[in-house]
C-alpha cells in the first residue's frame, strides 16, 4: 500500500474516533528506552555481543486519549525516541599510534514515532497494544544504512499513581528492518526492539 494512502487512512480513523469519543484527555510523557538491534544470522562486520551493547536512550512525547466507553480508549501519540545499540561496526576503523585498528562507530538512531494504542482500563491498570510507525530524523555515522520508515508492534501496561500521573512499561518489537546494508566489508539486516519506562502526566 502506498505510504501516503496508509498515513491518510490512519489520520481519517483517528478523526472518526475523536468525533465519537465520550471523553478526551491529553498529556505528555518522559522516560527512557533500553534498546538493541536483532540482526539476522548471516550478518557480519558488526560487533555482535551481549546485552551490555544495548543503548539506553531518552524518550519524550505527547498523547491523547479518546474514551469509547468506561473500559476502552484509543490513544494516539507523537514521541521522540533515541534507539539503536552500542555495538561497534568494523568496516570503519581508526589506526592508533601503536598500529592497532579500532572502531568507534556506533549503531545509534533517533526516531519520531506515531504509536496508536487500544487501551483496556481496569481500576488503576491500563493494558495497551497497537501498531507503531517510526520516521528516522537523525542518525550517528550510519546515514545511508538506516531505513527512513520503520514499522513495529508495541504493547504495555500502565498504573495510575493518581488521576493525573501514570507510570508505563512498554515493549516494542520491530516488524520491518531498522538497518539494512549489503557491502563487501559489512552485511547487516536487523530490527530494533526496546523496553520503555515512562512517567505520564494527564490533564
Amino acid at each position: 500500500m502506498n505510504k501516503k494512502i496508509l498515513l491518510g487512512l490512519i489520520a481519517s480513523t483517528l478523526f472518526v474516533f475523536a468525533t465519537q469519543a465520550q471523553q478526551s484527555r491529553y498529556g505528555f510523557r518522559l522516560g527512557a528506552n533500553y534498546s538493541d538491534i536483532d540482526f539476522e544470522d548471516d550478518s557480519f562486520g558488526i560487533g555482535l555481543g551481549s546485552d551490555s551493547d544495548a543503548r539506553i536512550g531518552f524518550v519524550a512525547g505527547f498523547f491523547a486519549q479518546y474514551y469509547l466507553s468506561d473500559k476502552f480508549s484509543i490513544q494516539p501519540e507523537l514521541q521522540y525516541s533515541a534507539q539503536g545499540e552500542r555495538s561497534k561496526v568494523r568496516d570503519i576503523v581508526n589506526v592508533t599510534n601503536s598500529g592497532v585498528a579500532t572502531s568507534d562507530d556506533r549503531l545509534t538512531v533517533n526516531v519520531l514515532q506515531l504509536p496508536i494504542f487500544l487501551n483496556f482500563h481496569y481500576r488503576k491498570f491500563t493494558l495497551s497494544a497497537g501498531p507503531q510507525i517510526g520516521i528516522r530524523i537523525w542518525e550517528f555515522e550510519r546515514r545511508d544504512d538506516y531505513e527512513t520508515l520503520q514499522f513495529s508492534a508495541i504493547g504495555g501496561v500502565g498504573y495510575d499513581i493518581t488521576d493525573n500521573f501514570q507510570i508505563n512499561l512498554r515493549a516494542s518489537y520491530g516488524i520491518t528492518n531498522a538497518i539494512e546494508v549489503d557491502r563487501t566489508e559489512l552485511r547487516a539486516e536487523g530490527q530494533n526492539h526496546y523496553l520503555q519506562l515512562t512517567l505520564a502526566y494527564r490533564l
